[in-house]
């Protein structure tokens, strides 16, 4: 698998699940994707108590350590870390986004990805997906 090829999978992975998730319930909670030593991606979320709810930023926390020992211990080739964000377009312009931040083992330059979306009457409507390098 090339490095476009998993950039690409785990995108759309990330994309559709992101979808999926805003389009059944109106929210986004962080989860991830890992592409194992033998090319397989993998869904990654943590399960929540629902008398502990923990922020997003324990949830991010769980994930970031689960995806380091993968890649430092088992060979994962890469991840993704999906969840929601604001994103500054310009002084006037800010937007809603799925920011999807992938950390490939043999390439440190694969740029942050954001995937605008809005919310109106229960209805979610997607733009076009853009990157940032880093």
């Amino acid at each position: 698998m090339t490095q476009n090829e998993l950039v690409e999978n785990l995108l759309n992975h990330c994309k559709n699940y992101a979808s999926d998730l805003l389009m059944e319930t109106g929210e986004l909670f962080p989860f991830g994707a890992l592409t194992d030593a033998s090319g397989l991606t993998h869904h990654r979320e943590v399960e929540v108590d629902e008398k502990k709810i923990p922020s997003n930023g324990e949830i991010i926390d769980s994930l970031l350590s689960y995806f380091s020992d993968a890649m430092e211990n088992h060979g994962a080739l890469a991840y993704a870390l999906c969840c929601e964000a604001s994103v500054k377009l310009d002084e006037n312009n800010v937007i809603d986004a799925i920011a999807i931040d992938i950390h490939h083992r043999n390439h440190p330059d694969v740029p942050m990805y954001y995937y605008p979306f809005t919310v109106n009457d229960e209805e979610v409507t997607f733009g076009e997906m853009f990157a940032v390098k880093r």
